[in-house]
């Protein structure tokens, strides 16, 4: 609105000067038409200037406002004050002193002899008061229009805001409203004008991600608590034979240990997610820290091989990366057959660690699912877990800023750490 009040107010001087500018030319236009008229009129020779209308007042009409001077002489018309004389005889130019000569415009236009001399000048003079009042009148007139327009136009422009922002209000308030109450229901899509359409369709998909989130919070949620009944069932059971007094054996013990500390892993591994504040700094570790310690299970069979630039430093602590690679280790060396490989590598500032394995049992349909918590590509292979480790990892990663992605090569099965380094 500032701006059209700024261009309305420019306008307003632009045309009232263009205005004032044109009228000074009409007025200036007619006083040369006299003066011209009058010469006409008019012969010099021997010195001498001669009417040719036969008298000095045989043309009233010519005699309004116009003094005809010969030198200093006053030929015809009315004595100008010597100040106007000295002013406006021997030049040819427009004069308008209000002050000095009143509401008047005078024209100073020479008489000329055969040789082109200035001999004499012909005076005219034509009332401004019009004029002046004209310009005022337009200038109020003008500038009680602007104020109305703009005036007219905050009301029209804050009218039609109003409206056209109150199915957005009205829009924004069910979406609130059903994002805490039912995240089932959705806006039709071709309802309304184009632009309310999209917002729609914008609305809609929050909606949807909205319901997705939650949809994986409880899946989530669900399957972590199926996955803690394991050991606490088994720490459950041992306690009861400790309260009636059966001791515990060597495998008991170590039954018991193993427990406690898969549920402790899980927890641990629950919580990374939540732990990492995007809003701070973040940690800083090396690739080689998050792989020590990091070794071939004694029972395995396979071998397990390090490969590429482990001295990368991430933008992410070892013990987070070290917590995201374990589900994926564990899955590797369960189904390689005589190989699992960690290659690290950087490029466009992120760090890529792929763990693959040779066992190839991962169907190219499954790379995606496998992120999926509770998916499981082969239920009956007789482990215990629930299919929680990859998703964990995948969530560990993308709070971390980075991603775990999965693919089948020349019959090695392949996942991909991409986390941020520096």
């Amino acid at each position: 609105m500032f701006w059209i009040a700024a261009w309305a107010v420019v306008l307003l001087l632009a045309f009232n000067i263009l205005l004032a500018s044109v009228l000074a030319s009409q007025v200036d236009d007619a006083l040369r038409a006299r003066a011209q008229a009058v010469a006409a009129t008019l012969v010099y020779s021997d010195g001498r200037l001669t009417a040719l209308n036969g008298g000095n007042n045989s043309d009233e009409a010519l005699d309004v406002g116009t003094s005809v001077y010969l030198g200093a002489t006053l030929f015809e018309g009315t004595q100008l004050s010597a100040e106007m004389r000295s002013d406006l005889l021997q030049k040819s130019e427009v004069i308008e002193d209000s002050e000095r000569y009143g509401p008047l415009r005078y024209l100073a236009y020479p008489i000329l002899d055969d040789r082109g001399g200035q001999v004499g000048t012909i005076v005219v003079s034509s009332n401004i008061d019009i004029r002046n009042h004209t310009v005022r009148v337009i200038a109020a007139t003008s500038l009680v229009f602007i104020v109305l327009t703009l005036v007219f136009t905050f009301f029209a422009l804050r009218a039609t805001i109003v409206r056209a922002l109150t199915p957005v209000r009205a829009m924004g308030t069910r979406a609130a409203a059903w994002s805490e109450e039912d995240l089932d229901k959705r806006f039709d899509p071709g309802a309304g004008p184009r632009e309310l359409r999209e917002l729609s369709g914008t609305l809609n998909g929050l909606l949807e991600r909205i319901a997705a989130a939650l949809r994986h919070e409880r899946n989530f949620t669900a399957e972590l608590s199926h996955e803690l009944r394991t050991p606490l069932a088994h720490l459950h059971a041992e306690v009861d034979l400790l309260a009636v007094g059966e001791p515990l054996g060597t495998l008991e013990r170590e039954n018991l240990l193993t427990s406690i500390r898969r549920l402790e892993g899980l927890v641990e591994t629950a919580l990374v997610p939540a732990r990492i504040d995007h809003n701070a700094a973040p940690g800083l570790g090396r690739v080689s820290d998050a792989l020590e310690g990091l070794r071939a299970p004694a029972s395995g069979s396979a071998e397990l091989v390090v490969a590429g630039d482990t001295g990368i430093t991430l933008a992410v602590e070892s013990d987070i990366v070290r917590r995201a690679l374990n589900p994926l280790l564990e899955n590797a060396f369960r189904y390689a057959s005589h190989e699992v490989r960690i290659d690290v590598s950087a490029a466009n500032g992120h760090a890529f660690i792929e763990v693959s394995d040779d066992g190839g049992r991962l169907g190219v349909a499954d790379l995606e699912r496998v992120f999926e918590p509770g998916f499981r590509a082969d239920a009956a292979d007789g482990h215990p877990g629930a299919g929680l480790g990859l998703a964990l990892t995948r969530r560990i990663c993308r709070a971390a800023g980075g991603d775990v992605t999965a693919r089948v090569e020349d019959g090695r099965t392949v996942f991909v750490l991409r986390l941020p380094s520096i």
